[in-house]
């Protein structure tokens, strides 16, 4: 039986029974690719470790997205499945931990180039997997992505006080494109003092001075050596090291992202494709899109 048959056969039963499938959706953002991949790819492992369900739209250019933290090289992708030469089940990557991985760079042009009609169509195939989680990895730059259609935003945020800037600016435009979320912050090769506390506090005092909204930190991830080695060998330091520092933070930080994404939080699975379709109109790319942006240290 052809993946695409499997999809018809799946929406069907869906049909008799209603749309049932139900998710949670996480949007990845933050102002420095590689972190952002490291997080995103390791947090995706930790979730299906635990046995979750995972899927996730990889928006972000290679080398520095999930799929390259995996060494994997997607045949096919979202632009397949909106041209109609694949079926959505076909274009999705198996990677390790159970995750299915969406090859989608540049997703929302493609998605804001596409018929609502069209988009809509392809509503069923998607709901027709059962996935718990959802996670939508964007771009490092403050371009618009589908990961603004979740309700939940976790920022990737460096351990350096010079990259603040940066990733106030990632947030800030994020949120006046679509200020309708909850926003997590992670911080990224933390050290053993106190600055990721101050980090956060910066951020925060920013945050709310400006953009009336508060950023709820949900963990920091060490500066490991494990984490570096695991990275290079393309393989998620749970599965590489998984005694080591970092593999425990992120460990935790999966579980702390159950506690804080509630059963109340989940998406029906439908609604939710039809969002990213309507956040994909409604937020074209710019004519000049620039991927590493100088920001200077005013803020606002």
């Amino acid at each position: 039986m052809r993946p695409h048959d499997r999809d018809d056969q799946a929406a069907g039963l869906r049909r008799l029974v209603g749309d049932l499938n139900h998710l949670r959706a996480l949007g990845i953002l933050g102002p420095d690719a590689e972190l952002n991949s490291i997080a995103g790819a390791n947090l995706a492992f930790a979730l299906g470790h635990r046995g979750d369900a995972v899927c996730l739209i990889d928006e972000a250019p290679g080398p520095h997205n999930v799929a390259t933290r995996f060494g994997l090289t997607p045949n096919y992708g979202l632009v397949d499945v909106l041209d109609g030469k694949r079926g959505f089940s076909e274009t999705l990557a198996e990677a390790p931990g159970g995750l299915q991985l969406l090859h989608a760079p540049n997703g929302s042009a493609r998605v804001a180039g596409t018929d609502e009609r069209a988009w809509n169509r392809l509503a069923d195939e998607f709901i027709g997997h059962e996935w718990e989680w959802l996670l939508l990895a964007a771009p490092a730059d403050e371009s618009p992505s589908l990961a603004l259609a979740s309700p939940l935003r976790l920022l990737v945020l460096p351990a350096a006080q010079s990259r603040l800037p940066e990733a106030y600016a990632v947030l800030k435009a994020a949120h006046r494109k679509q200020p309708d979320t909850r926003w997590l912050a992670l911080v990224m090769n933390a050290g053993e003092d106190d600055k990721t506390h101050q980090l956060m506090s910066a951020l925060n005092e920013t945050t709310q001075r400006f953009l009336g909204i508060e950023v709820e930190p949900v963990g920091a991830v060490p500066k490991d050596a494990h984490l570096d080695q695991a990275t290079r060998a393309m393989r998620a330091v749970l599965e590489f090291a998984p005694g080591a520092p970092s593999a425990q933070s992120i460990r935790l930080l999966a579980e702390r992202l159950h506690d804080v994404a509630a059963p109340a939080m989940r998406q029906d699975a439908k609604t939710f494709w039809q969002r990213m379709g309507l956040i994909g109109r409604l937020n074209p790319q710019p004519r000049s899109r620039t991927q590493h942006v100088q920001h200077s240290r005013a803020y606002g």
